[in-house]
């Protein structure tokens, strides 16, 4: 019997050089596993304002990332699948089972917030399906309410990390009732590092040092 709601977190394992590798080229590997840590730290804080269970999903068992969880009192799982659709599809039919309404977030938003994860379990009180759009044709929330949608992974056909991710999303499962939520943006790019630095997401530390003229 479904019993509660439940926010999933997908992270990596904390990894230099396994993390935010488009940001490498500008930040190094351990400038980007630094701006990692700050974004996951972020989406933490926010998921412990969530009205209900919260579990950390690992691409990979992470010692660091089962410390966090552990210290947090949430639980701790590890991705399975091949691509990113496999590995949602898993993750929200297994925790579907044991509650009634389950979001999916990134670790690199760091606009998500309390508000946005009311709106989400909100909109599942009339639709199967819930996404948080993101700015790049991404999105950086996926919710259900129905277990039967993800006992086969429907995204077979999705172009993970193009413009069209959501619109294909949303075609793969076109005989579900879904809302989408406002667009957000996550953090890929120096730009959005940048970006997050002036709106206070991030600290200045990670603002780029200009080029010393020559």
């Amino acid at each position: 019997m479904a019993s509660t709601d439940e926010l999933l977190i997908f992270a990596r394992g904390l990894q230099a050089g396994q993390v935010k590798t488009r940001l490498i080229p500008a930040y190094g590997a351990e400038g980007a596993l630094a701006i990692y840590r700050h974004l996951l730290q972020r989406t933490c804080d926010a998921a412990a304002t969530f009205p209900g269970r919260v579990t950390l999903w690992a691409d990979r068992h992470d010692p660091a990332l089962a410390r966090l969880a552990a210290s947090r009192g949430w639980g701790m799982s590890v991705q399975c699948g091949e691509d990113l659709g496999e590995r949602m599809s898993h993750a929200l039919f297994q925790s579907l089972r044991a509650s009634q309404k389950v979001l999916l977030i990134g670790s690199d938003c760091p606009l998500l917030d309390s508000d946005y994860f009311v709106q989400a379990l909100a909109a599942l009180n009339t639709n199967n399906v819930v996404f948080g759009a993101s700015e790049d044709g991404g999105y950086v929330l996926l919710g259900s309410s129905s277990a039967a949608l993800w006992q086969c992974n429907p995204f077979a056909g999705v172009h993970w990390g193009s413009a069209a991710a959501l619109q294909q999303s949303q075609q793969a499962l076109m005989d579900a009732a879904q809302h989408v939520l406002p667009a957000l943006w996550d953090v890929d790019l120096p730009e959005d590092v940048c970006r997050a630095c002036g709106l206070g997401l991030l600290p200045t530390e990670f603002l780029p040092v200009p080029p010393a003229r020559v």
